[in-house]
């Protein structure tokens, strides 16, 4: 890679000297935009759309009053919405399609079973990759503009990649002679620029708000089509009744979720630097014309189901409406985290409880449970200066008392991220979630979720 000079070189020691300064608090985490897809209802013909205004407010404001998720940077950048044309594969098509009287007969059992399987997202996820691949270019380009501050006019700053990327580095750095800074420290924030880009998320959601009665009798009515063409209709109603039971009630919010990570390597960064014209300038028309892409990591879906109680007595339908869509989004990218381990941040431990057990920066809005294994790490410095993660051990959540936990796991829900307080003074027990003890466990590791 080619290596900058002077211009970079006081900047690169504040940083260090910055970074170092919060060396046991900050840690090296995935970077992320969100951008919302949209689709048009009308395609539906009608079917499921909720015409109650408060209700269509309220799933408007929902998402721009999200809380981004907890652990990752907040990477945004201007291309925040896209139109992905009609719903097709959606569950509003697959009810226009299927749900009218008759349209079930003469299918056999596989393509009923078909039917029920679209219901999951998979399918619209397909067609919504379309989509995206049409606008990954400008957001590629947006993404690596912010990175490097570039302007309309060429000019880049690296403040921004510097803060981030070197939260990896270390003291020595920041107290290398000016020699050593126009060698090693260069290639060094070199090495950890490009891997701070590279560990650069977008996630995709498309946003669904329903009546759940339409969605629970559809899917019965396909369940006992399924019975009755297979011949076990006995069995097949009683479940298709208690699934109907079970889904009808209040309101259903489904998302889909598509993850994307922003394309960057040595051969990408080289051509991009050999557009930089002096220290601190690009050339904007070749930059413009350069091809950026994001490579697709996998796509998921999640919901989550509001049925008014006495607590929501009272309040306005849009705060029925906001919380349910917050629980969706939240079980979206708990189950990303799941599925991707690349997409899972690292942890800080906040401290020892009075067992012994370890306590970390997370809770029910990752999606933890009582159970949940987690690899610990102890972080180390490696001969390039560059603080690396010994993994040491597997520790699992367990159940704690309290105020402020839900079956036993802490609730942050609807609060900040503990680890970017000032926990000067606070009892750590009633902040973080418990688990089981390790020999010799320290607040400067920490844990990442192990797969399930």
């Amino acid at each position: 890679m080619i290596k900058k000079t002077l211009f970079c070189v006081a900047l690169l020691a504040a940083a260090l000297v910055t970074a170092n300064a919060k060396v046991t608090k900050e840690y090296q985490r995935p970077s992320l935009h969100l951008v919302l897809l949209t689709a048009d209802a009308e395609a539906a013909e009608g079917t499921l759309i909720i015409t109650d205004e408060e209700i269509l407010n309220g799933v408007q404001e929902a998402w721009t009053s999200y809380d981004f998720p907890a652990l990752y940077n907040e990477f945004t950048i201007p291309f925040v919405r896209k139109d992905v044309g009609a719903a097709k594969g959606s569950i509003m098509e697959v009810l226009a399609e299927y749900g009218k009287p008759g349209a079930l007969d003469g299918l056999d059992a596989g393509g009923l079973s078909s039917i029920l399987a679209m219901l999951d997202g998979k399918e619209y996820r397909d067609t919504l990759r379309k989509s995206i691949k049409e606008c990954e270019n400008e957001i590629a380009h947006q993404l690596i503009r912010k990175w490097w501050s570039i302007s309309d006019a060429g000019e880049v700053s690296d403040t921004l990649l510097f803060k981030l990327a070197c939260y990896s580095a270390t003291q020595n750095q920041a107290n290398a002679s000016a020699e050593t800074v126009l060698g090693a420290q260069v290639s060094l924030f070199n090495e950890l620029a490009d891997a701070t880009m590279a560990n650069t998320f977008v996630a995709f959601s498309k946003v669904d708000f329903y009546s759940s009665e339409p969605i629970a009798a559809f899917t019965k009515n396909v369940m006992l089509k399924i019975g009755e063409v297979a011949g076990t209709s006995t069995l097949t109603d009683i479940a298709a009744i208690a699934t109907y039971e079970k889904m009808k009630q209040g309101y259903t919010a489904f998302t889909n979720a598509l993850l994307y990570k922003l394309q960057w390597n040595d051969s990408i960064a080289n051509e991009f630097y050999k557009i930089w014209t002096d220290a601190s300038h690009i050339d904007m028309a070749k930059f413009n014309a350069m091809e950026f892409h994001l490579d697709f990591v996998g796509g998921t879906n999640s919901k989550a189901t509001c049925i008014p109680k006495k607590a929501d007595k009272g309040k306005e339908v849009s705060h029925m409406v906001q919380k349910t869509i917050h629980r969706a989004l939240n079980n979206q990218f708990a189950k990303m985290q799941n599925a991707y381990e690349e997409f899972r941040p690292m942890v800080p431990v906040l401290g020892i409880d009075a067992k012994g057990g370890i306590i970390a920066d997370m809770g029910t809005k990752e999606g933890i449970k009582v159970g949940d294994s987690f690899r610990l790490y102890e972080p180390f410095v490696n001969e390039k200066g560059i603080t690396k993660y010994k993994y040491v051990g597997i520790v699992k959540v367990v159940k704690w008392q309290g105020e402020q936990f839900v079956n036993g796991v802490w609730d942050n829900e609807n609060i900040d991220n503990a680890a970017s307080a000032d926990l000067e003074g606070v009892n750590v027990e009633a902040i973080g979630t418990h688990l089981s003890k390790f020999k010799n466990a320290t607040p400067s590791m920490f844990v990442k979720k192990g797969k399930k």
